[in-house]
């Protein structure tokens, strides 16, 4: 399970700099970013979100971090785009892509930080 663990993570580091990327260029560009944008961040904080259930797993089964602040930035890290996103409600369209930037660049710092801490 620890190599599922590692495997789903640097999957959502790939998967964090594309939505980093791409969440950039629609901004920068004023173009909608379409279905597949929004399906391809959704499924991002999906990802990250089954590698926190995986590191629970493993927590659960005696298999604890090398830092415990690590399940502090796992949980952050779940939080991080939805939180940044939950602000956008009565914000334009370019407000909204502003936060989702904030909420990528937020979560790809909590994953530099779950590499250092587990």
């Amino acid at each position: 399970m620890d190599q599922l663990h590692r495997t789903l993570a640097i999957a959502a580091v790939a998967g964090t700099l594309l939505a980093l990327a791409w969440t950039a260029v629609v901004l920068l560009t004023g173009r909608g970013g379409g279905p597949r944008f929004a399906s391809f961040q959704s499924a991002v904080v999906g990802v990250v979100a089954i590698t926190a259930v995986v590191g629970l797993l493993l927590l659960l089964t005696g298999h604890a971090p090398n830092d415990s602040i690590h399940l502090l930035y796992g949980l952050l890290a779940v939080a991080a785009v939805p939180f940044a996103v939950s602000f956008g409600a009565r914000r334009s369209p370019r407000g909204q892509l502003g936060l989702r930037l904030i909420g990528f660049v937020a979560l790809g710092l909590f994953i530099l930080r779950l590499f250092m801490t587990g």
